[in-house]
C-alpha cells in the first residue's frame, strides 16, 4: 500500500520523529544518505564518476553524506554547492565538516558532461517559490546534457504537493523518495520529471492520531 504526502505532511512527521520520538537530525540525514546509497547500489548506474549538486537546506546535508559514502567506498565523487556555502543550514555546515574531515573534494565548477552520473540534491520538498534565475539557467541547460539524474526525494524545481514546476526543474532519471512518496511526483511535470520512483523508509514515524489528506493507493 503507497501512502502518498504532501510537502506539509511530510515537514510535520520530519519534526514529529526528530521532536517527539528523539530520532536526531544528523541520524536522520545518515540514514537518507544510506538508503540512497542501497538504491544507488541496487540500479543500472555508472558510478565510474559522480557528481553530487548540493544545496544549503537539508537535501544538500543528505547530498554532502552521501558523497561521504561514495567516497570510503573509493568511488569517484565531486561535491559542487549551488549556492553560498556560508548562508547554509547548520546540518549542511555539520556534514561539509564531516565529509572533508573524510577526504570528499569539493569543486567549485563542475563540467556536467564529465560526469557519468549526477546526484540532485539541492532543493527537496522545501521549495515554495521559484527557483533563482541563476539556478534556472543551471537546470535548463543540465537537462541538455545526456548525463543521468538521480534525485534525491523530489527533482529540483518541482512542487512537493502539486507537482508544478517552479520556474525550471531538473529531470531525473530515478527519484529516491525518503520516507513517503511525495504527492507532486504522481502528476502532472512532477510525474514526468521524476522518472522511475523509489520510496526507501529511513525511520520517519507518524502519530496513531495523523490524518493523511490523501487515502493510500
Amino acid at each position: 500500500m503507497k501512502q502518498l504526502v504532501t510537502t506539509e505532511e511530510m515537514q510535520a512527521l520530519d519534526q514529529y520523529t526528530m521532536t517527539e520520538v528523539g530520532m536526531g537530525e544528523d541520524v536522520l540525514i545518515e540514514r537518507a544518505a544510506l538508503a540512497a546509497l542501497e538504491s544507488l547500489g541496487a540500479g543500472n548506474f555508472d558510478l565510474s564518476n559522480v557528481l553530487v549538486l548540493v544545496g544549503l537546506g537539508n537535501n544538500g546535508a543528505d547530498g554532502i553524506a552521501l558523497a561521504r559514502l561514495l567516497h570510503q567506498l573509493n568511488i569517484t565523487v565531486a561535491l559542487q554547492f549551488v549556492g553560498n556555502v556560508s548562508k547554509a543550514k547548520p546540518a549542511v555546515k555539520r556534514q561539509l565538516k564531516i565529509a572533508e574531515a573524510c577526504g570528499v573534494v569539493r569543486s567549485e565548477k563542475s563540467d556536467f558532461k564529465q560526469a557519468s552520473l549526477i546526484i540532485d540534491a539541492i532543493f527537496g520538498t522545501g521549495l515554495n517559490n521559484d527557483l533563482p534565475d541563476g539556478l534556472q539557467k543551471m537546470v535548463k541547460a543540465a537537462n541538455h546534457i545526456e548525463s543521468t539524474v538521480v534525485a534525491l526525494d523530489i527533482p529540483t524545481g518541482i512542487n512537493g504537493t502539486t507537482g508544478q514546476v517552479m520556474g525550471a526543474a531538473l529531470k531525473a532519471k530515478t527519484t529516491i523518495a525518503f520516507g513517503y512518496e511525495k504527492a507532486g511526483l504522481t502528476k502532472g511535470a512532477g510525474k514526468k520529471t521524476a522518472g522511475q520512483v523509489v520510496v526507501k523508509d529511513i525511520g520517519i514515524l507518524a502519530p496513531k492520531d495523523f490524518k493523511f489528506s490523501i487515502k493510500a493507493k
